[in-house]
Parts: C-alpha cells; sequence; structure tokens
C-alpha cells in the first residue's frame, strides 16, 4: 500500500490539501503553532481512473551548450562554502549554493550565509563559515540537528523553522517559526513558507505529514527550494522563479513527473536535482526537453540516515500533523489522498522493472571494425495484473498495431491502443517496438550523470515468461510462453531475459575513450504501456571500461 500512496496524483491531493491551507491561519514570527495529530486509518486505494495512452515522449536528454539567457552558472572547485560550490551570476547579484550531503545545503546570497537543515553527519562545519540564517523543513532526525545548529550559529543568526520542529526546539534556542504562507523579511532575503506534504505508513495505518519549502527573493532574484516533500500544492501561485532546488526521489521525496510538472510551473532556468538514488535527474531532463530548463544534478546522497545528536522526535510524531486526536479524518481529504469509494471496478496494472544489465562484454569485429558493448537485459513484471498484449492480425503486414489489455478486478478488461508489433528478420519473430533503450554516459567529477556519449537506439522486445524473478513476492502461473504475433505479455513475478549475443543487445562503443561509465537501462522509455508506477522502469550501473575489458564498479 506504501508504494502505491507514494504516487498518488498531485491533482487528486489538491481539493484535500486547499482545505488544509484554508485552516491554517497565519502567525506572526515568534508565535508558535499548536500542534495537532491524528491517526488515519488505512482505506482501500483503488485504482487511478481510466485514462488513454501518454503522447511518447522524445529519449534524448537535453544538453545545452550555451546557459539560459539572464543568469549565468560555474562551479567552483574550491570555494569558501567548500568543494564543487555552484555559483550563479545574474545582472545584480551573486549566488552561491554547495550541498553538504543528504539534505543539508548552504547557501550564499550576497553576503549573507545560509545553512539548509545542517547535520553533524554530513560535514565539519568547523572549516564552513557561520550561519547569518539557518533554514530547517522539517524535524526529521537528519534535518533538525541541534549540535549542528548550535556548531554553526553565532549570537546574530536567525533560526527560520517549521511549525512542527518549533516543538522540539522551545526551550532550547531562540528561533522564527514560519508557517505555511507566512512572508519574513531577513538581512534584505524575502522568505515565504511554502507547504509541502508527504504520507507515510506507520504500524496502525498511514498518516499525511507537513513540513515547509522555501521561496526566498534576493533582489531579483527567486530561489524555491522543496522541502523532504511527495506534494507541493498550489505551485503555479509562486510564479515564476531562477533556480529550484528540488528533492527527487520515488521513495519518500518527489517522483521525476511531479518535478516536472513542478518545473513547467515554475520556469527556472536551472533545477538541481539532490537527494537522489539513481537515475531520476536523468529521466526529469527527458521529461523536460524543450523547455529551456537546465538539468544540474548535484551529488547524489540518497539512501536512510543515521539519526543525528540533539532532538530525536519519533518518526510516528514528526511533522505538523492535522486533526485532533480521536476524531474522525476530513471524508474530503480521504478522497483525495486515497481516492473516493467507488462501486466500479480496479484495474490490475502491470509494473515494469528492469534488473542489472549483466554478461557485459566488449566484442571487436575487424570484419567492420567496430567495437561493441554487448549485455543481457532482463525486465520483469512486479504489478497486481499481467501485461497481455494483443496485436491485430493483418495479412501480409510486417507491422500490428498493438493494444493492451487491462485486466479488471469484476473479471472484465479494457483496451488501450500502445504501439506496434513488428517483425524482426534477426530473431525470426514478432516484437513490440522500442520496448528498450541502452544508454552508456559519461560522468561528471562528482561522478553523477552527465550526458548520453552512446546508444543501443529503439530496442524491440518479443515479451514472454523466461524465468521467476527473485525479487517478486508473488508469481502467478506462467500465461505467456511464445512469441505470437497476436499475443505477448509478462506475468506477474516473471522475467523476460534477451541475452547478450542477440541481435540488438549491444551499444556501439567505437572510438570511445577509457573510463568510468554509467549504463543505463530503460524499459518503456516512451510511457506508452500502462502501468501502476511509471517511475521505476530504468536502472543504473556503472562500469570501467579499458580496452576490451569491461567490469562493474561500485561509485558508492
Amino acid at each position: 500500500m506504501f508504494r502505491e500512496m507514494t504516487h498518488i496524483h498531485l491533482a487528486r491531493l489538491l481539493p484535500a490539501l486547499t482545505l488544509l491551507l484554508a485552516s491554517c491561519a497565519l502567525v506572526n514570527p515568534g508565535e508558535p503553532a499548536p500542534p495537532r495529530t491524528v491517526l488515519l486509518s488505512a482505506p482501500e486505494i483503488p485504482s487511478p481512473p481510466l485514462r488513454p495512452a501518454p503522447d511518447p515522449r522524445p529519449t534524448a536528454v537535453p544538453v545545452l551548450t550555451t546557459n539560459p539567457p539572464g543568469l549565468l552558472a560555474r562551479l567552483n572547485w574550491q570555494d569558501e562554502l567548500g568543494e564543487r560550490t555552484i555559483v550563479f551570476d545574474s545582472p545584480e547579484e551573486t549566488i552561491k549554493l554547495r550541498q553538504a550531503g543528504s539534505g543539508s545545503l548552504i547557501l550564499k546570497m550576497g553576503e549573507t550565509v545560509i545553512h539548509v537543515n545542517p547535520w553533524s553527519e554530513a560535514a565539519d562545519y568547523s572549516s564552513l563559515p557561520k550561519a547569518d540564517q539557518i533554514w530547517i523543513t522539517d524535524p526529521l532526525p537528519e534535518h533538525l540537528d541541534l549540535r549542528a545548529i548550535r556548531e554553526i550559529s553565532k549570537d546574530s543568526t536567525q533560526v527560520i523553522v517549521d511549525s512542527a520542529s518549533a516543538r522540539y526546539l522551545e526551550g532550547l534556542l531562540s528561533f522564527v517559526p514560519l508557517r505555511a504562507g507566512a512572508l519574513i523579511t531577513v538581512d534584505g532575503i524575502g522568505i515565504q513558507a511554502v507547504p509541502a506534504y508527504r504520507v507515510e505508513m506507520l504500524p496502525d495505518g498511514p498518516r499525511l505529514y507537513v513540513g515547509n519549502s522555501y521561496l526566498a527573493s534576493f533582489g531579483d532574484f527567486k530561489l524555491f527550494l522543496a522541502g523532504d516533500a511527495q506534494f507541493i500544492p498550489d505551485i503555479a501561485d509562486l510564479g515564476k522563479v531562477d533556480v529550484a532546488l528540488l528533492t527527487l526521489n520515488d521513495i519518500s521525496s518527489l517522483s521525476p513527473e511531479q518535478a516536472a510538472g513542478i518545473v513547467r510551473s515554475l520556469e527556472p532556468s536551472f533545477v538541481l536535482p539532490y537527494q537522489y538514488r539513481g537515475q531520476e535527474p536523468a529521466v526529469l531532463g527527458r521529461l523536460l526537453v524543450g523547455t529551456g530548463t537546465m538539468v544540474l544534478p548535484l551529488n547524489a546522497t540518497g539512501g536512510t540516515a543515521p539519526r543525528a545528536s540533539g532532538p530525536t522526535p519519533d518518526r510516528s510524531v514528526a511533522f505538523t500533523e492535522i486533526f485532533l486526536e480521536g476524531q474522525d479524518p476530513e471524508p474530503a481529504l480521504l478522497e483525495a489522498l486515497f481516492g473516493a469509494e467507488q462501486d466500479g471496478p480496479t484495474l490490475l496494472l502491470p509494473d515494469l522493472r528492469t534488473l542489472a544489465p549483466s554478461g557485459l562484454r566488449i566484442v571487436y569485429s575487424s570484419r567492420d571494425e567496430t567495437t561493441l558493448l554487448r549485455l543481457t537485459n532482463s525486465v520483469w513484471n512486479g504489478g497486481y495484473g499481467a501485461l497481455n498484449l494483443v496485436g491485430a492480425v493483418e495479412p501480409g503486414s510486417e507491422t500490428l498495431n498493438v493494444v493492451q489489455r487491462i485486466s479488471r478486478d469484476d473479471g472484465e478488461y479494457v483496451e488501450e491502443s500502445i504501439g506496434d508489433f513488428i517483425f524482426h528478420a534477426g530473431h525470426n519473430h514478432w516484437h513490440l517496438d522500442s520496448f528498450s533503450i541502452y544508454e552508456l554516459w559519461s560522468l561528471q567529477p562528482n561522478k553523477t550523470l552527465d550526458q548520453v556519449v552512446a546508444s543501443s537506439g529503439k530496442v524491440g522486445y518479443c515479451l514472454r515468461d523466461i524465468r521467476r524473478s527473485p525479487e517478486a513476492e508473488r508469481i502467478d502461473r506462467a500465461g505467456f510462453t511464445s512469441c505470437s504475433p497476436v499475443r505477448q505479455g509478462l506475468s506477474v513475478g516473471w522475467t523476460d531475459v534477451y541475452q547478450y549475443y542477440l541481435a540488438g543487445q549491444s551499444i556501439d562503443i567505437t572510438g570511445l575513450a577509457d573510463g568510468t561509465y554509467a549504463l543505463m537501462s530503460t524499459a518503456d522509455p516512451h510511457n506508452l504501456i500502462r502501468e501502476s508506477d511509471e517511475t521505476n522502469n530504468g536502472i543504473v550501473i556503472y562500469l570501467e571500461i579499458q580496452g576490451t575489458k569491461v567490469t562493474v564498479v561500485d561509485l558508492s
């Protein structure tokens, strides 16, 4: 249930979140907000309403050779804020930014030094400038570290916190609580609190939490900093910004699709993903083709962080919670969060997931003087229903229209057109066109993804049940065992495997320099197939290439 809940569409949350915001009266700086708490029971979660198949998305990641007009970005390898500091030069001001680790950031706007969520485990703060301001987004232990706050504070430091963090700091230090919508000006910087929402599963049911994101205005420069959130409502009301910092992962923060929606609303020149765990910035880049926004990934430091020193609030009471203990939640909130109770049937959707490529080898052909990186690729179905593809037979044609047949829990099904079956002469059977793509990426000095240097192009698959997935919690009986032009697919818990020696299972790396690269394999890169989760189709591994030798390496 938790996995489903983390991908609830933002649009379904807006009615309830609007109701919440309306009830959150603004407070003056220094006035704490009263805590309110409730445990939400876990209702049944129906699938989203039927929708047509999405338009195909480009597979190329945007590579901008020039900065967007009006704002220049450069990288300082050594800076007063630490190594690998990004510097933004606007016509009026200079703004510096660096990720210290996890959700900890350091900003400098003009002469004002700002630490965001300082954490003792993330950096050696003794070597960094003291804070003029400290921004806290929520009371997670790695975001609310009293020891780090005290270490970087001076007598004049202003500590700006969300309402929930204020409860844990009472009597420990002076601070300014900033509730959703409140706006203050400190050191010439306008700071507006923007609500940030997330859902977490607890043993006794799901709970909605509220923290802060921040919109900072410094002269004509505007920066949006997303807190650790899954949902940020009313984002369009903030207007255009210059830089957006977005937490980006599909576990506890924004999915690439949600982040792309925010970027389209805010229209920043630069978006800086952080706290990501893998290929999320690359996925975001694909979604932003043609927008004019440059994606600058900060160093990936995802994962579960150990508890920091200082206040260590239990996660079951973290954030500003919604209702009084013992009261029933507002029906409108539950409906927006989990979907209204429906009399109609539920769709049983598949969920495609790619396993780490294996069987890697480099092959040189003296006949045509090409060098190929060959790989075995495996895709499995971890959803609630089979991926069932049906081809419309047209005698004499080498292309068949394909529909996805989606089962419902009432025994019926619906169909959506998703593409074509194409006859593959090299394999002598029919393939679903453009099912996978394999890309080799160069890496930036901080080991994040840079740009695609080689690609397989679109790879077609004849989808069938080859072997049971070792990661599957449920394995249905195999239902797809042949490469039929009229029926292909993947049963729940089953994997299709394309071995390295088959046609198409290669990337041409002729002329590629030796070095370390990222190999990304993505199933359904155009998102044509209807799934329960569109964000987990790809995987990234790292390779060391030396001549004709390839080795998988761990860069964590």
